[in-house]
């Protein structure tokens, strides 16, 4: 009786385990990613990816200046940037100015 027991254990294991190999690989390889549903502007239209790390808000633009070197004391100037609204990113051609010592650490890369 308790190797029969043994056995199905044993079983459950094995069904379990390839389960969960079978939905890893198909989590990694076959399920599209979810973007949360937001439709972001093409890489050529805006080039740079700006993130606010205080809030995790990000917004993309193509023309940025940048006035200072230290972190936390640095400022950008985004002419013309794309934001969240609703459930799309939408362009702006209004200049915005982010400082540092207001929005905290903020990263600007190339896309």
């Amino acid at each position: 009786m308790l190797s029969r027991l043994i056995k199905i254990i044993i079983l459950l294991g094995l069904v379990a385990f390839i389960a969960w190999a079978a939905l890893c690989v198909y989590s990694n390889y076959f399920a599209q990613p979810d973007t949360g549903g937001f439709d972001l502007p093409e890489s050529d239209e805006a080039v740079y990816s700006v993130l606010i790390h205080n809030t995790g808000r990000l917004s993309f633009t193509n023309d940025y200046e940048t006035f200072g070197n230290e972190v936390g004391k640095r400022k950008y100037l985004l002419h013309g940037f794309w934001e969240i609204h609703g459930q799309d990113f939408v362009y702006k051609s209004a200049d915005l100015l982010l400082d540092e010592s207001i929005f905290g650490e903020i990263t600007i890369k190339r896309r």
